[in-house]
């Protein structure tokens, strides 16, 4: 038990972050030096044991002060002071001493000696000036009553109050009154937890002007005042709100052109019946058709909607398994695909995951899945397969989908993801699919998208076909 208590004092000493020495106060030589105290001296462990305090101190001690000091230290048991001493190479030092008397052995006291360099110290606070006045951030301390100490001009800038006026005023001042509870509590944490990080709130200048900031707390090491840092974020949030409202009115469009067509259809159903039941036309076996017809194109419509509310809630970009998205599509245009007898043929040869927001990603490739089953209905395609493949690229990850519809023309393949450019008959549809589908994958995503004609394999047979093909 000794030993590990021995070995662990030991451990202490040597790994003491400020230089330690132990100095036999009968024979003023030093008997022990930790490894801070040779890197701070530069002086070997052979070579502090030759030498004596006097030989450390560059300032004049006479030996009178010396005495006194001895006798302060014998009487109270310890010291502390600041003066100058010098390296081995006569190098100055400004440091720290705080000593304290230890007797481990009658008659022989010891004096336990800690060395602090203030030289470091005055570096370290001399760096964290600069930082703190050069800063564009809004940096100020204050006292844990919110009071001002300091701040720099970005702050006083952003406050748009004089130095006269923060200085008489509590910080609590520049916040919304509904959160300055808020910043008190804030406070108290810091106080607790030593700080608080990117809490966001309103701040309130002196000409009333609000902005929106981050503000970061502190605690500062004499745990008497606390370091505020503010970052404006107004403008940021401003562009992000601008961004939110573009997307909404684009999906408030989006919404209107494919609510078009549809409602065009129930309008067409509803007018039919009416005028025919005016005239005693109707044919009433035909109503659970005609009925049947408009709620399938409500729920339609229905699905429109939730798949929208989806795309405006959902924004955040995740990492996604590609393939595992597929099949989650195939699953959910199952009825589609069985009602129009196609065949899928799948063939993932690798399964990478991808940042993708999944709900915007996931109406893009069913707009490419909806574009071939309307090429096989419109072409009278007999045979319908569709293969989606997942291929090693160069090291990028390629989603392929192809079909047997049998292809475009090539004079009009280049204008395909054009708004409003459909191959359809204007009733049939409102050619936003695929340029939507360009803008997900393009522009929002910024991965590759390229289509073309093809030919496809299926049983031993070749199809003509087009390929959309994604690149991640």
């Amino acid at each position: 038990m000794d030993n590990q208590y021995h070995n662990l004092l030991s451990t202490l000493f040597n790994e003491s972050l400020d230089a330690i020495l132990v100095l036999d106060l009968k024979t003023q030589k030093f008997i022990l030096s930790n490894q801070k105290a040779l890197e701070l001296y530069n002086y070997t462990k052979e070579e502090f044991k030759e030498i004596t305090p006097k030989d450390l101190t560059l300032e004049f001690i006479t030996p009178e002060e010396m005495e006194k000091r001895q006798k302060n230290i014998l009487e109270k048991g310890w010291d502390k002071f600041k003066t100058k001493h010098k390296t081995k190479e006569g190098n100055p030092l400004d440091v720290l001493i705080k000593s304290k008397k230890i007797e481990l052995v009658p008659e022989s006291p010891l004096l336990y000696i800690t060395v602090i360099n203030l030289g470091k110290e005055q570096k370290i606070e001399q760096e964290f000036e600069t930082i703190f006045y050069s800063s564009k951030d809004g940096i100020a301390t204050i006292d844990l009553d919110g009071n001002f100490i300091k701040f720099n001009d970005s702050f006083k800038q952003l406050s748009e109050y004089s130095y006269k006026e923060l200085m008489n005023i509590s910080a609590l001042e520049l916040f919304s009154k509904e959160n300055k509870e808020k910043i008190k509590e804030l406070i108290t944490q810091v106080i607790k937890k030593k700080y608080i990080e990117n809490f966001e709130t309103t701040f309130i200048t002196k000409y009333e002007k609000s902005m929106i900031i981050y503000i970061t707390m502190n605690l500062m090491p004499n745990q008497k005042e606390i370091l505020l840092i503010i970052k404006n974020f107004t403008h940021l949030k401003l562009i992000e709100l601008e961004k939110k409202f573009k997307s909404l009115n684009e999906l408030i469009q989006n919404i209107s052109h494919q609510w078009k067509q549809p409602l065009s259809t129930i309008s067409i159903i509803a007018s039919g019946v009416k005028l025919q039941n005016e005239l005693n036309l109707y044919d009433v076996s035909n109503l659970d058709q005609d009925m049947n017809k408009i709620v399938e194109i409500t729920n339609y419509l229905s699905n429109i909607i939730n798949n929208f509310d989806d795309m405006a809630f959902e924004n955040l970009e995740k990492s996604y398994s590609i393939c595992q998205l597929v099949n989650e599509i195939l699953h959910d245009m199952k009825k589609v695909i069985n009602k129009n007898q196609i065949t899928i043929v799948t063939d993932y040869k690798i399964d990478n995951k991808v940042f993708i927001d999944k709900f915007r990603f996931a109406e893009a490739i069913k707009n490419i899945l909806n574009n071939s089953i309307e090429a096989f209905i419109e072409n009278k395609i007999d045979n319908r397969i569709i293969t989606i493949k997942t291929e090693d690229i160069n090291s990028h990850l390629r989603l392929k989908i192809e079909d047997n519809a049998g292809g475009i023309d090539e004079k009009i393949l280049r204008k395909i993801f054009e708004p409003y450019f459909t191959t359809k008959h204007q009733s049939q549809g409102t050619g936003l699919g695929l340029t939507n589908t360009y803008k997900i994958i393009v522009e929002m995503h910024k991965y590759s998208l390229s289509i073309d004609n093809c030919q496809i394999i299926f049983n031993n047979k070749k199809y003509k076909g087009l390929c959309v093909a994604i690149t991640f």
